[in-house]
C-alpha cells in the first residue's frame, strides 16, 4: 500500500490496495490516513455492488438516502448518482450535488463518511470539488471567530426555502416531490463543530442546506452566513478530482464540502455508485 497525498489542502491517493481482502491491521492504517487526509482516492477497485456496502459497512451504520428513486434495486443503501437512462428514464440522480454541502447536514445524524465509486466516466467533466472546512475556520480573522462561539445554524433539505440555490432544470415541475414531501425536520447545529475524533474544528456551514443563523437577528445572520460561505469556498481549501474508471473515493463530512462540477458533455456517461455512514451529533 502506497498513500501519496493529492494537493496541499486535502487528499491522499492509496495505491497498491484491493478493499476487498482489508486484515484488521490494514484497515486500522486506513483509518489513520483517512483521519489525516480526510480524503482518500482508492484506485483500480473491483467493488460489486454487497462488497462496496459491506466495505462501507465497516466504518459504521449505513443510511439509505430519502431520495429513494436513486436507490439500487437489489441494494437499498446504494444510491445511483447517473446521467444514464434506461426506457427514458434516469436510472439514478442525475445532477446529485451541484452545490456545496456537507452529506445530511440537513438531519439530526449527518454523514460521518460517504464512498463514492465511479462505474463509469467521462472522458469530459464530470470532476468532484472538495474543500477542506478545518483551514477555513483557522483561517478566519480572529474577531470572527469569536462571533462564532456559540452560535447555531439551521439546516433544510427543501430548495424552496433556501435563497442561495434553485430547483435543478432536470427537475424543473417536480420540486414539490423531490425536495418538499420528504424533507425532514429542520436540523440544527453549531457553526462550528469539533471532530470527535481529531478534536479539530471545523466550519459546519453550507450553500447547499443551511438558511439561517440562529439567535440572531436576520439580516445581521443572513450577512454573517454569506460570508462564512464566500470564505469556505476559496481556491487554498480546495482539491478538484478528474474521476479515473474504478476509483473509489472516502471523505469525512465532519470537516469537509463537496460539489459535483458538472460539465459532462452529451452522450458521455458518468455513473456511481454512492454509500452514507452514519454520524454523530455534531457539537
Amino acid at each position: 500500500m502506497q498513500i501519496t497525498p493529492l494537493s496541499d489542502a486535502l487528499g491522499a491517493e492509496v495505491t497498491g490496495l484491493d478493499v476487498n481482502k482489508l486484515d484488521d491491521g490494514t484497515f486500522n492504517l486506513v483509518g489513520d490516513a483517512f483521519l489525516k487526509h480526510h480524503l482518500l482516492v482508492f484506485r483500480d477497485q473491483n467493488l460489486e455492488v454487497g462488497s462496496q456496502a459491506d466495505f462501507s459497512n465497516r466504518f459504521g451504520d449505513l443510511d439509505v438516502h430519502i431520495q429513494k428513486e436513486s436507490a439500487h434495486p437489489d441494494r437499498p443503501e446504494i444510491q445511483i448518482l447517473s446521467n444514464k437512462k434506461q426506457d427514458g428514464k434516469y436510472v439514478g440522480s442525475p445532477v446529485a450535488g451541484d452545490n456545496w454541502h456537507t452529506d445530511l447536514q440537513y438531519t439530526d445524524l449527518p454523514t460521518l463518511c460517504t464512498l463514492l465509486y465511479a462505474v463509469e466516466t467521462p472522458q469530459e467533466g464530470g470532476d468532484t470539488e472538495w474543500a477542506n472546512m478545518y483551514l477555513a475556520y483557522e483561517t478566519l480573522p480572529e474577531a470572527t471567530k469569536d462571533r462564532l462561539v456559540g452560535l447555531k445554524a439551521r439546516h433544510t433539505f427543501n430548495r424552496f426555502r433556501n435563497k442561495r440555490v434553485g430547483v435543478p432544470e432536470v427537475y424543473k415541475g417536480q420540486g414539490q416531490k423531490r425536495y418538499v414531501d420528504v424533507s425532514p425536520p429542520d436540523s440544527i447545529h453549531p457553526v462550528v463543530r469539533t471532530h470527535p475524533e481529531t478534536g479539530r474544528k471545523a466550519l459546519y456551514v453550507s450553500e447547499r442546506f443551511t438558511i439561517g443563523i440562529e439567535d440572531l437577528p436576520e439580516a445581521e445572520g443572513e450577512a454573517l452566513l454569506d460570508e462564512l460561505i464566500a470564505h469556505q469556498q476559496q481556491g487554498q481549501f480546495v482539491y478538484r478530482h478528474k474521476w479515473r474508471q474504478h476509483d473509489l473515493t472516502m471523505w469525512d463530512n465532519r470537516c469537509l464540502i463537496h460539489v459535483a462540477c458538472g460539465g459532462v458533455p452529451p452522450g458521455q456517461i458518468r455513473h456511481m455508485h454512492r454509500t452514507i455512514v452514519r454520524g454523530d451529533v455534531p457539537y
